[in-house]
């Protein structure tokens, strides 16, 4: 499944811009109210794409569908709780879920959520029509992904509701992480048909045209501030603790700080820039997202193409100076691909695997880098390094350009090559320049929306709409598919994380960093969970005190 694109850059990209005419959402450090309300404020620098469940594609729109929607079941930082449903049961083949759904769950207008609410909305995100950005996550269910290409009737998805409180499941192959998917997942939501077709393509367009079965309500969406209350009308309305949230669109990293300093945030986001000043202050978390340089070998430039020189590249870089020159030091280097704290085995994929001993090391090795060029050189009829022209693109952001302006200088100092800079926005890089291969090598990176390798490792997948690199590995392809039919746990993590020293073997791509998050929290606020899937921050279950 594909990863929260707007999300990746989301502490690098706060640098960058001044905010306009933003709304100041509350004062004082008393949770923003002075009638004993208790009110939790943040800020975003990456505006929602959409308030529709079924075609939100954003880290935002996400941590949204978290707060005002229900689903079957509840994830709060990889804990898996009933939500709509009160119990299930799995097919001992693990094809098959059957949901019972409790009889008290209604929506903000009283009427009870049922079984069909899940049919409908799940049928809604794999019809072509709907044009869902992610209807791809809905492959796991029977026949999803040829009723996404259109060779299928969408009646034909392996979802049925049985009765009102009876929703039965069918899956296209066994999938372990399915509860925690649609446990943090907005594109499952329930959705009821009823409104979609009385406001028809505004459905969810702004927070009164749509009805919420989750924990809070939207009472509104306008100018760029996002204002949740307590839904007085959800099942478990008594775990909730909050009266209102208040979400507020800043873009600049210095504005948000600020008004955290003020009283008027709650909790904010501290850029790496800051860092090393807030350091003592501020708390820190793993977020799961995973940076690197995309490599794309369908390029016109033929050096890219070449095994030897993306291995060049690899063992040219030191990623722990780069590190401390690109991000303050502020982020972990990394060598991998797949996020190291995902579980495995009833531990974490890094404790499981050895990455160092697959992979590059992080101070680099000149020798190595030097040997892989020379043999790139001969195979490729280059006579000289400085012959060698590679382009990086990267966002518009400050922070962005400090990093390619760090990856220029050691590959030029290690290599002899050159590397040249191009800037373009944030909406280009993953709208147009991305999708469209129209780069050489790309900065990005992803973060994962289900706790499992499988997550990251489909980049590679030579069928992935999400290769933008066009790399192609048979024996990648066969691990890949054959862990997605392995029943055996244990032995479908080993065939992923072949899968992964297979694509490092190959220099596929130029691991860069495991990004990490600092943030300061006023100290009366509670419970607020940080996750590394689908959703980073989820204040559903906070208190202030």
């Amino acid at each position: 499944m594909k990863k929260r694109l707007l999300a990746t850059f989301l502490s690098m990209a706060m640098v960058a811009g001044l905010a306009t005419g933003c709304s100041t959402p509350g004062s004082g450090k008393d949770g923003g109210a002075s009638d004993g309300e208790k009110v939790f404020r943040y800020a975003t620098n990456t505006l929602p794409t959409t308030l529709d469940p079924n075609k939100g594609q954003g880290m935002v729109d996400n941590e949204i569908q978290h707060a005002i929607t229900e689903g079957l079941v509840r994830n709060t930082g990889g804990d898996i709780q009933p939500g709509i449903a009160e119990s299930w049961d799995i097919s001992d083949d693990g094809l098959t879920y059957t949901f019972h759904l409790r009889d008290d769950a209604v929506w903000s207008d009283g009427e009870p959520v049922t079984a069909a609410n899940f049919e409908y909305s799940w049928k809604r995100l794999v019809n072509p029509e709907t044009a869902s950005a992610y209807a791809f996550i809905g492959d796991c269910l029977k026949n999803g992904q040829a009723i996404e290409k259109g060779e299928m009737s969408v009646d034909e998805l392996g979802v049925k509701a049985t009765d009102d409180t009876t929703l039965e499941v069918t899956l296209e192959h066994p999938t372990s992480y399915f509860l925690s998917l649609i446990g943090s997942s907005g594109e499952f939501a329930p959705i009821r048909q009823d409104i979609v077709e009385k406001y028809g393509t505004d459905f969810a367009a702004t927070a009164d045209k749509n009805v919420y079965c989750g924990p809070f309500v939207m009472t509104s969406s306008e100018n760029n501030v996002w204002i949740f209350e307590k839904n007085e009308n959800f099942w478990d309305k008594d775990s909730i603790k909050l009266d209102r949230c208040e979400l507020n669109y800043v873009e600049n990293a210095d504005t948000q700080l600020s008004m955290y300093e003020a009283g008027d945030l709650d909790y904010v986001q501290i850029s790496t820039a800051y860092v090393p000043e807030y350091k003592d202050q501020a708390q820190e978390y793993a977020n799961g997202n995973i940076d690197f340089c995309y490599i794309n070998q369908g390029s016109d430039n033929p050096v890219l193409a070449n095994k030897n020189f993306r291995l060049a590249l690899n063992y040219a870089l030191n990623r722990n100076d780069y590190n401390k020159l690109a991000n303050s030091d502020t982020f972990t280097p990394f060598n991998g691909l797949v996020f190291s704290g995902l579980q495995a085995k009833g531990s974490t994929y890094g404790e499981v695997y050895d990455l160092d001993s697959y992979s590059y090391p992080l101070d680099g090795d000149q020798a190595k880098a030097e040997e892989y060029l020379n043999a790139a050189m001969q195979e490729l009829g280059i006579a000289k390094a400085s012959d060698i022209t590679v382009e990086v693109v990267t966002t518009d952001a400050d922070s962005s350009k400090r990093i390619v302006e760090t990856l220029q200088e050691q590959w030029q100092n290690a290599l002899g090559i050159n590397i040249k800079i191009r800037q373009v926005t944030y909406a280009d890089i993953y709208g147009e320049v991305l999708p469209n291969h129209d780069f050489e090598i790309g900065y990005g990176g992803w973060a994962s929306d289900y706790d499992d390798p499988y997550s990251y490792l489909e980049l590679f997948k030579s069928d992935s709409s999400y290769n933008y690199s066009l790399y192609k590995n048979e024996e990648v392809d066969a691990l890949l598919n054959a862990s997605t039919d392995e029943a055996d746990t244990d032995k479908r993590m080993d065939e992923l994380n072949q899968a992964e020293q297979l694509i490092l073997a190959d220099g596929a791509f130029v691991p860069l960093q495991s990004r990490n998050i600092y943030y300061m929290l006023d100290e009366d606020t509670t419970g607020v969970v940080f996750y590394y899937c689908s959703l980073n921050i989820d204040w559903v279950y906070a208190d202030i005190q």
